[in-house]
Formats: structure tokens, C-alpha cells, sequence
């Protein structure tokens, strides 16, 4: 009969930021220490009941190892490859020929896959943790809840916003547009954790922060780009809305009034980039000269091809489309002059490429 390694898992790494004590924990000393400091710090963490429960298992086990792994606070990809990193070093410490699983609740078992993949797992033992039902202990447990940080992201966050805006249209009379917002909100919000957006839009706050003290041109254009195109697409959807148009061609020529914002937008972006890496990290992005001319010669064929489509959909005879609008000089004019854009871009990037290269 082989050894045993009874696991217990850390997903968001209690122990590291409430103890400092780092994992893996392998071992039952090292384990009934972590126990009692966490306990000592916050003794209403379920992880201590967990951990607390893996070493009972232990000790009725004959030839039987104790570990802990833990994760990191940003629950996910990055918590999960550091739980595999440790499970690797666990594996090849003790070497065991199976496992015992101990976990807290269904959030650790996303994990089990990783397990699985590395060795047996022979049980699975879940801790639940008893609590009152009283009603001041309902209470006293819903305090507690909400001075969780975890929950406070993911539960406490949703709610505060959509009372928050409740609140708000209800100021302002009008209840329909205010649960209209609140759809919108929830909808983004829940489009953000399943596409694991999380970690990049608070990489991104961070940034914003971050630019703002540092006074980056980077944020200022950006900002000022995010409002021109917001003031486009409102002020297009206003207009279109008026004209009573078929769904097809309305979405083509909103698509062809807020095109050139758009591309102004970009540009004001990447010269925000442009000014902050020359004056800032005293460096020349010499491969941002080809954007101005990929974007304009982009914007002038998309622009010529979205006015023939248009006419399409209209369902105007193919010889009419074509003597009318193809076979004509705006839009030969506009097709050259893109063609003819790019390839000045295309040749004066190069021209600058070599320059760079022999100057570097």
C-alpha cells in the first residue's frame, strides 16, 4: 500500500496574505502551525476548518503526508498556475501514489482537473462549516460576508452599482431608462468575468492612475478620443434615427458617418504614445510613421466601398451600381488616392526602417 498525500487547497491564498506564511506547507507540524495562525489572525476563515480537517484525516492514515498549496488572490489563471507549479514540487517531495482531496467549497474543486492530470485521486472530502440559525447569527454572518474582500468584488460590487443607479433614475423620474442601465451594467459586468476580463481592466485602471500622476499625454488623448467617438456615435444615431431607414442600410451608414471620427480617434491615441515615449523614454517610434497613411488610405477605400453597398441593398440594377457609382470619379478617386496613400506609407516606412537600422 502506497503513501497517501492528504492536499488541502488554498485557491485564493488565505494563508499567504493573512499569516506571510508561504506555500506549499508540507508537512503536519508545519500544517497545525499555519492552522493555528490563521486561525489567530481570522478565526472565521473556513480555510482553518479545512485545514484543521485535512490533518484529522492524516492522523487516521497509516503511512499518510500533509500539504497545502496555495493560489493567488486573483482567482483563475493566475492562481491556478501556481497551484500547479506547487503541486509539482509537493509530487516530487513525498512522492506519493494517491490523493486525498480536501476543500472548502466548489470553488476549489476547479482545480481538480489539475490534480488529475499529475496523479489519483482516491476522495474527495468537502468541509462544510455549521453555523447558527439564528437571526442575529444571520446577521452577524452577513457582516461578516460583507467585510469580505473577495465578496466584496464579486457580489457586493454588482449590487451597490444597480442600487446606485435604481436610486439615481428614480431621482430623476424615469424608473424604465434606469432598469434599462441596470441590464446594461449586469450584462458587461457578466460578459467581463466570463471572458476573464478582470485582471486586464484593473491592469488598466491601474494605468490610468498611474498615467494621470505622471501626467502621460497617452491618457489625455485617450480620454479625449473615447469622448470623440462617443459624441460620433450619438450624434450619428440621432440623425439616422430620424431618416427611418431599413435595419441593413442604417447600420451601413452609421458605420460610414462615425468612420473618419474613428480613425481620428486612433490617430490622436497613437500620437499621445508618440509624444510620451520621445519626451519620456527618449525614444522614437519610428514604426508608428506608417499608421496615419494605413488608417487614411483604409478610411477612403472602406469609406467608397460602403456607399456601394448601400445601392446594393437598395436593390439597384448591377449596370445602374456601375456606371453610376463605380465607373465614376469620386469613387475611382477615392480608391486611388487609397492605394496611393498606402503605398507612400508602405515606401516611407522602409525609407525610416533603414535609417533606424544603420543608425542602431
Amino acid at each position: 500500500m502506497g503513501k497517501t498525500l492528504v492536499l488541502c487547497i488554498d485557491r485564493d491564498n488565505d494563508f499567504g496574505r493573512k499569516t506571510g506564511i508561504k506555500s506549499p506547507i508540507i508537512g503536519r507540524e508545519e500544517n497545525l502551525k499555519a492552522a493555528q495562525s490563521l486561525a489567530l489572525v481570522d478565526p472565521e476563515d473556513s480555510d482553518v476548518n479545512c485545514l484543521f480537517a485535512a490533518i484529522s484525516i492524516r492522523d487516521k492514515i497509516e503511512d499518510a503526508e500533509i500539504a497545502t498549496i496555495c493560489g493567488d488572490i486573483n482567482v483563475g489563471v493566475v492562481s491556478d498556475e501556481s497551484i500547479a507549479k506547487q503541486l509539482d514540487e509537493v509530487l516530487e517531495k513525498i512522492k506519493p501514489e494517491k490523493v486525498i482531496l480536501v476543500t472548502d467549497g466548489a470553488e476549489d474543486e476547479y482545480i481538480i482537473p489539475i490534480i488529475e492530470s499529475r496523479i489519483k485521486i482516491d476522495a474527495i472530502k468537502r468541509v462544510v462549516v455549521k453555523q447558527s440559525q439564528t437571526l442575529e447569527g444571520a446577521y452577524y454572518l452577513i457582516k461578516r460576508l460583507m467585510d469580505d474582500e473577495k465578496l466584496q468584488r464579486k457580489f457586493m460590487l454588482p449590487i451597490s452599482i444597480i442600487l446606485l443607479i435604481w436610486g439615481i433614475s428614480a431621482l430623476l423620474g424615469s424608473i424604465s431608462m434606469g432598469f434599462a442601465a441596470i441590464l446594461l451594467v449586469m450584462g458587461l459586468y457578466l460578459l467581463l468575468r466570463v471572458l476573464h476580463l478582470e485582471g486586464i481592466m484593473s491592469k488598466i485602471g491601474r494605468e490610468l492612475i498611474t498615467g494621470l500622476k505622471m501626467g502621460k499625454m497617452t491618457i489625455f488623448s485617450s480620454v479625449l478620443a473615447f469622448f470623440i467617438v462617443l459624441i460620433a456615435i450619438v450624434s450619428t444615431f440621432k440623425i439616422l434615427s430620424d431618416k427611418q431607414l431599413p435595419p441593413a442600410e442604417y447600420v451601413i451608414k452609421f458605420l460610414n458617418d462615425i468612420l473618419w471620427w474613428f480613425i481620428f480617434a486612433v490617430l490622436l491615441i497613437a500620437l499621445g504614445r508618440f509624444i510620451d515615449a520621445y519626451f519620456k523614454e527618449k525614444k522614437v517610434l519610428w514604426g508608428y510613421t506608417i499608421l496615419p497613411f494605413t488608417l487614411v488610405a483604409f478610411g477612403l477605400i472602406l469609406s467608397a466601398s460602403l456607399k456601394i453597398l448601400i445601392e446594393i441593398i437598395r436593390e439597384k440594377p448591377f449596370h445602374f451600381i456601375l456606371t453610376e457609382y463605380v465607373l465614376t470619379l469620386p469613387f475611382l478617386t477615392k480608391v486611388a488616392g487609397g492605394i496611393l496613400v498606402a503605398f507612400i506609407g508602405s515606401v516611407l516606412y522602409h525609407i525610416i526602417e533603414d535609417i533606424y537600422k544603420e543608425g542602431g
